[in-house]
């Protein structure tokens, strides 16, 4: 796969693409369907076209927690076996290209075929629609993907995470949520009280439901079982801010400074207030011992 990161000024391509375009926070099936639609045209090249930062966070100058980063969008695309994967940076000179404008710098870009949803709007205020679009290309309409009666979208699966659904989102995602981050230091609580935690900085990354989470680790090449506490630390060291901190099994290293990967896999219970540090002790053996009944045979794992 091709990756151009650039602007809409600079871009250039010069082979015939259908093409798709939205933010595809997520990956979900809903866009897993339209992108095997755009594979599926052997005259030409597929190709994703996405934005970078979110076009919400531009026009409202605030960061928009994200279920996937670039790259992690990179990598997914790349498994799905896309042609070329445009990333346009988006500006706000950018968001005032009018409907015209915008088409004719899609022409420009080789584009033979367009495959979106019925809902797509481009161009500056959304003013641009599918009907316009159809007046200069070839135009497939995708339609939105249901589940349950419901469509399937990044606002749901946001939702879903939030109530600490991890299987239904797991379910719409394709896959376990992850977020992936660099280990920073903290405040060595952990290592004091017998179980050393990695201390992860999410970014903007969007966090899930507070909480107790069965999870596993990927370390470079090699993952690992995991417990995460999602949450403030209410009994020790209390945050403002959330925390993402996970004990690792079986695993004995500095993991500071290095970027590693957490994927979700069951919602284990609330995060709890103690009177006593003894208590807390228990439960998080408890907690432990769950995740490993849970997960401890990873490579084979059956979900519900």
């Amino acid at each position: 796969m091709k990756t151009i990161h650039t602007t809409y000024e600079s871009i250039k391509n010069n082979e015939p693409i259908t093409l798709t375009i939205g933010n595809f926070d997520g990956l979900h099936i809903g866009h897993q369907n339209l992108i095997e639609k755009v594979k599926k045209f052997s005259d030409t090249k597929s190709a994703v076209m996405t934005f970078f930062p979110h076009p919400m966070s531009v026009i409202t100058n605030k960061e928009l927690p994200i279920l996937m980063d670039i790259s992690d969008k990179e990598r997914a695309l790349k498994m799905m076996h896309v042609d070329i994967f445009m990333v346009v940076e988006f500006t706000k000179a950018f968001s005032k290209l009018e409907k015209l404008e915008f088409i004719e710098w899609l022409k420009s870009l080789q584009v033979k075929r367009i495959v979106v949803g019925r809902d797509f709007k481009f161009g500056h205020k959304g003013s641009g629609s599918v009907d316009d679009l159809k007046q200069h290309f070839e135009v497939l309409v995708v339609e939105d993907l249901l589940y349950k009666d419901t469509r399937v979208s990044t606002t749901y699966i946001k939702l879903l995470l939030e109530q600490g659904d991890m299987k239904l989102a797991r379910k719409l995602l394709n896959k376990s949520y992850s977020i992936h981050g660099e280990v920073i230091h903290g405040d060595k609580v952990g290592k004091m009280i017998g179980y050393p935690t990695a201390n992860i900085d999410y970014k903007n990354h969007f966090l899930p439901k507070i909480g107790v989470y069965a999870v596993i680790v990927e370390i470079g090449d090699k993952t690992y079982l995991g417990c995460a506490n999602l949450g403030h630390n209410p009994t020790i060291n209390y945050s403002t801010t959330r925390r993402l901190e996970v004990f690792i099994m079986d695993y004995d290293g500095n993991l500071y400074e290095k970027e590693i990967t957490v994927s979700f896999e069951y919602y284990l219970r609330d995060e709890i207030k103690y009177d006593k540090v003894e208590a807390m002790l228990e439960q998080i053996k408890k907690d432990v011992e769950q995740t490993y009944n849970l997960l401890k045979n990873k490579n084979m794992i059956k979900y519900d």
